[in-house]
């Protein structure tokens, strides 16, 4: 009975997961399937002595954590040896997460607490992925940094805190026409059009994205865009 029991949840992950990539429109290959399986596993068996995330059940994180993460997909193009960088990545979402189904993104997440970048850099060894790493680092700390500034093509961010803040410490990573994306709550939302004009003197663009849900009778996953004005040429 305990057998079938795992393998009934097994199941119902696998289904959960595959109905809401159906929902967003992508698709996984089995070793794509199965390298989330594993991180998955993983994140189970290190929250019990390390605080990675607010999900706790399995449903929960495919669905907060892993498909929200894909829904970020909608926001930009990955092409070979794009230069991303999740700043604040906490569990992996949705840097590690994008890594995966994106496996040509140069992916560096930046986490500035040392438990939770030891778990990135564990799974990272784990699943044997190349071209990503985990420095724990503030972003603050990479201003400045001839390898860093403004060195990446995208950044991804959750909006904690002012979105304008937000903006200020990651906009000096971007190449000029770089890309923030940011998810966003009801509340951040409602607040965007006192944003609006701070982050126009950041020299930033924005545009709003709503992504499907990703499972029936959830919320859609909202999107901020800010992209990083070109330079002008003098």
């Amino acid at each position: 009975m305990p057998e079938q029991a795992a393998q009934q949840s097994v199941a119902c992950r696998s289904e959960l997961l595959r109905r809401g990539l159906d929902h967003i429109g992508l698709r996984l290959t089995p070793v794509q399937h199965e390298a989330l399986s594993v991180y998955l596993s993983e994140l189970r068996r290190w929250a019990a002595h390390v605080n990675l995330t607010g999900l706790r059940s399995e449903e929960a994180i495919i669905r907060e954590g892993f498909l929200r993460s894909f829904a970020y997909r909608a926001a930009f193009e990955p092409t070979p040896l794009m230069k991303a960088v999740d700043v604040g990545s906490g569990a992996g979402f949705p840097g590690l997460v994008l890594k995966i189904g994106y496996p040509d993104i140069d992916m560096l997440l930046l986490e500035p607490r040392r438990r939770r970048a030891t778990f990135l850099r564990s799974i990272i060894r784990r699943l044997e992925l190349t071209g990503i790493r985990c420095i724990q680092a503030r972003v603050e700390e990479l201003h400045g940094s001839a390898e860093h500034q403004g060195g990446y093509d995208v950044a991804f961010a959750r909006a904690v805190g002012p979105v304008p803040d937000v903006a200020r410490r990651v906009e000096p990573l971007l190449k000029p026409g770089g890309r923030l994306i940011l998810q966003m709550g009801q509340r951040t939302r409602g607040l965007l059009p006192l944003a609006r004009p701070l982050l126009r003197v950041l020299g930033m663009r924005t545009q709003l994205l709503e992504v499907p849900a990703p499972d029936v009778g959830y919320s859609p996953t909202h999107l901020l865009i800010l992209d990083k004005l070109p330079l002008l040429a003098s």
